[in-house]
């Protein structure tokens, strides 16, 4: 999603650009998404479903990138040519924050983000008393959840400082 919001931006500003998004598997899951997606389809970003692999300059000095992928459907490498490439990865945790903690150990989960106790009841909630999480700590998170999380966070908070 933070990809497509890109790619919003540039054909707001740029409405002649030729915009593609190369990927391996659409998430559109959050409220809304599915809808964004379509809608930037409808705006010209061309979708490839394909395994970026390499990226070179153009032997010419013209400045172009030429992008080789796997094309995923058919199994085959393909080159194109481009005149910016942004590469767009995964969110990954911090892994330095669970070494803040040296008397107790703070749990993450599968993925090594900030376990949540109990994400349906109080997800804010660590293993570890008086310590909370809030926002893309517990995850990746689009600005809503990471709001919402937020005040989660602070309003957890309170009982704890009032229990103190």
């Amino acid at each position: 999603m933070y990809s497509l919001k890109f790619a919003h931006l540039i054909l707001e500003k740029l409405p002649e650009a030729e915009v593609y998004e190369y990927f391996i598997d659409m998430r559109a899951f959050g409220k809304g998404y599915e809808e964004f997606f379509q809608q930037s389809k409808s705006m010209g970003v061309n979708f490839v479903k394909g395994k970026v692999a390499k990226i070179r300059e153009k032997d010419d000095k013209s400045g172009d990138l030429i992008l080789r992928y796997e094309d995923v459907t058919s199994g085959t490498i393909k080159e194109s040519k481009h005149d910016l490439v942004v590469l767009s990865v995964g969110v990954l945790p911090n892994k330095e924050i669970p070494q803040m903690f040296k008397n107790e150990k703070l749990e993450l989960d599968e993925f090594n983000f900030i376990k949540q106790l109990d994400e349906l009841v109080s997800p804010s909630l660590t293993s570890i008393k008086g310590v909370f999480v809030a926002g893309a700590a517990s995850g990746p998170k689009d600005i809503p959840d990471s709001i919402l999380s937020a005040g989660c966070a602070a309003s957890e908070v309170a009982v704890y400082l009032n229990k103190v």
